[in-house]
C-alpha cells in the first residue's frame, strides 16, 4: 500500500463517495506499508449440520506503518464527528452500502476512486494492468494504482452494509504505528470451544 506526498491516509467506503472525499483521513508519512489481516478460528456447533463445526474469518484489516508497538488506540473522526455525542458503545466511522472499505492515498483519492469504478464496478476488460490488480484469498479484493501520485487505493470487504470503525494506533512518541478497521465482531470464545487466534 503506497501513499504519495499528500501525507493523508484515507479510509472510506469507495462506493458511499457523496463528492465531498473520503470519509475520514489519517496523517501518515509518504511511504509503502504492509497490509494484514487479523484472523480467528473457531468451533461452534452448527444446528443445521448437527455438528461441531471451524471456520476461520478475518476479524479486521490493517495497514502496518511500523513494527514499534502501539501504546495507544484512539478511534478516528470524520470532521464533523462530535465525541461528545457518542453514546457508550457507539461507534462512528466510515460508511458504506456495498460492504465494502478502503485505505487509499488521499491525494490522489478522485482518479483512485475512478480506477476502482471503471475495473470492479464496470468490469472494463482493457484496464491497465499496471494500474489495476486483483488479489485473490483475502478480504482485500483488489488494487489501484494511479501513475502520477504513485499513490494506491487498497479495497477490502467488509461483512455487511453499515459504519465501520476505524482505530489509529500510536507509539509511545504519539506517531502512527498502525491503522486498523474492525471488519467483524469478536466470536465468542468458550473455554470448550478451542478457539485460537492466528494471524
Amino acid at each position: 500500500m503506497k501513499t504519495g506526498s499528500s501525507g493523508l491516509l484515507a479510509v472510506s467506503g469507495p462506493d458511499s463517495d457523496d463528492g465531498n472525499g473520503p470519509h475520514i483521513t489519517v496523517p501518515v508519512p509518504p511511504g509503502e506499508y504492509v497490509l494484514e489481516e487479523a484472523r480467528a478460528r473457531h468451533t461452534y456447533h452448527c444446528e443445521w449440520k448437527g455438528s461441531q463445526v471451524t471456520r476461520t474469518d478475518t476479524m479486521a484489516v490493517r495497514v502496518l506503518l511500523s513494527d514499534t508497538p502501539a501504546a495507544t488506540w484512539e478511534m478516528a473522526f470524520r470532521p464533523d464527528d462530535d465525541p461528545r455525542l457518542l453514546r457508550e458503545n457507539g461507534i462512528f466511522g466510515f460508511d458504506t452500502d456495498g460492504a465494502t472499505g478502503c485505505f487509499a492515498d488521499a491525494g490522489a483519492w478522485e482518479p483512485l476512486l475512478a480506477l476502482f469504478e471503471k475495473g470492479l464496478i464496470q468490469g472494463d476488460p482493457n484496464l491497465d494492468p499496471d494500474v489495476y490488480e486483483d488479489i485473490n484469498d483475502s478480504m482485500y479484493l483488489l488494487r489501484t494504482r494511479d501513475h502520477a501520485s504513485g499513490g494506491e487505493l487498497a479495497a477490502f470487504a467488509t461483512t455487511g452494509d453499515g459504519t465501520y470503525p476505524v482505530w489509529v494506533g500510536r507509539c509511545e512518541a504519539g506517531e502512527v504505528v498502525g491503522v486498523v478497521v474492525l471488519v467483524e465482531g469478536m466470536p465468542e470464545l468458550l473455554p470448550e470451544s478451542g478457539a485460537t487466534t492466528v494471524a
